[in-house]
């Protein structure tokens, strides 16, 4: 498929297209950048929810079940599942658990793993531009579920409409654990595995840490017996209007394409730094070798190399 073939395919919804779309934004393809430029009018047409919480909790059987409530509802859905990369092959390592996910042939449904590839955070590089191609290809409802480390996985804030947070009964330590990152984020709260016991002790710990955070709310849900989906999935277009009304959904959206810039200056500085360093005469492993020996001081290091670093930059920017 060419450019044009592959944008035409995903305006028509068509999951090859979608597919082969995303793929080129995991690689680096270049060629799609001109393709996601006409795409601009289509930002910001899905509700863009985040599901993450620790391992564990059920966060893909949670989605499974959102999924099917949403075509229930005629609605159109995107699924994006951020996945440790393998360290072999860069690719999706837990890619596996798409095909355990109910509805995923679904027509108005389309679901994919994106490797986190070294991303930090508990997303992928990718997720920015693969929303936006799910939102051109006509989706209205997008979930992210993200790795699943816990607490450094705040990033998604910047990404979601609505944060989702996952928990379960027997996870006391663990909202502790998560108490300075993962609570400050969530729009809503859920306990999953309702049907184990110790789940009140669970709303109670959850309920003191949130007790500052009044428009957090609560639900109780449980995958496996199919409870509290509906009511978890009201809450989530709820809280996407109620945000909405307070100007909340524009800031967040502002804030997910101040993200996108940083990271993508980032990701371009970082790619400057190993070239810098991989250059003949900056020698880097010797500069390491003075360091060990003592006979050059790391500060004095430092300073060099951002002296020909920044004569670098300089050259390249009249060139």
């Amino acid at each position: 498929m060419n450019i044009q073939e592959i944008k035409q395919g995903i305006i028509e919804g068509d999951r090859r297209a979608i597919a082969k779309a995303i793929t080129m934004i995991e690689e680096g393809n270049k060629e799609i950048y001109d393709l996601i430029k006409d795409f601009k009018d289509y930002a910001g047409k899905a509700i863009v929810v985040g599901i993450t919480g620790p391992p564990g909790v059920g966060k893909s059987s949670l989605i499974s079940k959102l999924l099917k409530e949403a075509i229930e509802r005629n609605m159109k859905v995107g699924v994006l599942l951020v996945d440790p990369s393998s360290p072999i092959s860069g690719g999706a390592l837990l890619g596996n658990r798409v095909r355990l996910m109910e509805n995923i042939t679904h027509e108005n449904v389309y679901v994919r793993s994106l490797a986190t590839r070294g991303w930090k955070g508990g997303l992928s590089k990718a997720v920015d531009d693969s929303i936006l191609i799910l939102e051109a290809s006509g989706k209205n409802i997008i979930f992210i579920e993200t790795v699943g480390a816990g607490q450094i996985e705040t990033d998604i804030a910047k990404k979601a409409d609505v944060v989702v947070v996952v928990l379960m009964p027997y996870s006391g330590d663990e909202i502790q654990a998560l108490k300075a990152g993962l609570m400050e984020i969530g729009d809503i709260f859920v306990i999953n595995k309702e049907d184990l016991d110790k789940v009140r002790t669970t709303e109670l710990t959850l309920r003191m840490i949130l007790e500052k955070e009044k428009g957090s709310k609560i639900l109780y849900t449980s995958a496996v017996y199919n409870k509290g989906i509906k009511e978890l999935f009201d809450a989530i277009l709820n809280t996407w209007n109620e945000l909405n009304g307070k100007g909340e959904i524009v800031r967040r959206r502002m804030e997910r394409i101040k993200s996108k810039l940083i990271n993508y200056l980032s990701d371009r500085i970082d790619g400057l730094l190993q070239n810098f360093l991989n250059e003949e005469d900056i020698n880097i492993e010797n500069i390491v070798k003075q360091i060990y020996n003592k006979s050059l001081d790391e500060v004095e290091a430092s300073n060099y190399l951002f002296k020909k670093l920044n004569e670098k930059i300089l050259k390249e920017l009249k060139d």
